[in-house]
């Protein structure tokens, strides 16, 4: 799921509905004009159509899709119309995770990018990279946690990631995962390649917003900065670098599957 406004449609939702979004098993689209063509759909929430509320356009989101596509898919996933995904690499991801922890998709899990806020108890994933629930864990959040007082039901806020995390953690009791591989290389990342693979971390935390959030679980820099199975970076503003890195991560799919005949 992305959400978004009508302006971007032909822009950025357009490069994500025609590269990885394909690869998806269900894409839908949240904004402010319903488009079958896409598809999105205008989605009614509480308070204004602003950044600033986006915690309440997310409620809503979550809340539809869980009530209408709750039993037809494992896993959703969403985030904004900045993201580049590789889908392929998420199911991957998802499906080694249920493995190892002998579990199913109606078990409880919440996925994505560790970050811990300015207090010690503000721990979240973030919104940037997209974050995912798992078939169990949304169950809740529809029939229990969207009304429930320690929800933040009515806050107006940017910080849905924050809100949903205390709604996990307060409610359900259901923790953030370690979601780095074996070599503690991220696989969701906030910024963009760029900007990861260029990233030192300060001498300092207090320089950069970045290195606090990371404190616990400093970034690895360079070639490191990445897992190859990477699910996703943020801030993909460019249709012509969403296009760019899709062409880049479907040629290393088709390398692979190659390498594994031979």
């Amino acid at each position: 799921m992305i959400y978004s406004v009508e302006n971007k449609h032909h822009s950025s939702v357009r490069a994500i509905r025609e590269t990885w979004a394909s690869h998806c098993d269900g894409f839908l689209v949240f904004s402010t004009m319903s488009d079958p063509r896409i598809p999105t759909i205008s989605i009614h929430h509480e308070g204004p159509e602003e950044y600033e509320n986006m915690w309440q356009k997310s409620r809503s989101i979550w809340k539809f899709v869980g009530t209408h596509y709750l039993e037809d898919f494992d896993f959703f996933y969403l985030g904004g119309d900045d993201l580049f995904a590789i889908p392929q690499n998420l199911k991957r991801y998802l499906q080694e995770i249920l493995e190892v922890r002998h579990s199913t998709a109606d078990d409880d899990f919440y996925v994505g990018r560790r970050f811990k806020g300015r207090n010690d108890t503000s721990y979240f994933n973030s919104g940037g990279p997209g974050y995912v629930l798992s078939r169990g864990a949304l169950r809740k959040y529809v029939n229990i946690g969207w009304n429930h007082p320690n929800c933040s039901t009515d806050a107006v806020t940017a910080a849905e990631d924050v809100m949903m995390a205390k709604c996990m953690k307060n409610v359900f009791d259901i923790d953030l995962i370690d979601t780095r591989d074996e070599q503690l290389r991220e696989r969701f990342h906030h910024f963009s390649p760029q900007f990861i693979y260029r990233w030192k971390n300060p001498e300092n935390i207090e320089e950069h917003w970045y290195a606090q959030y990371n404190e616990e679980w400093k970034p690895l820099e360079g070639l490191m900065c990445c897992s190859p199975s990477t699910v996703s970076f943020h801030y993909v503003e460019n249709p012509v670098i969403m296009r760019h890195l899709h062409a880049l991560s479907t040629t290393c799919h088709r390398d692979l599957k190659e390498q594994a005949k031979r």
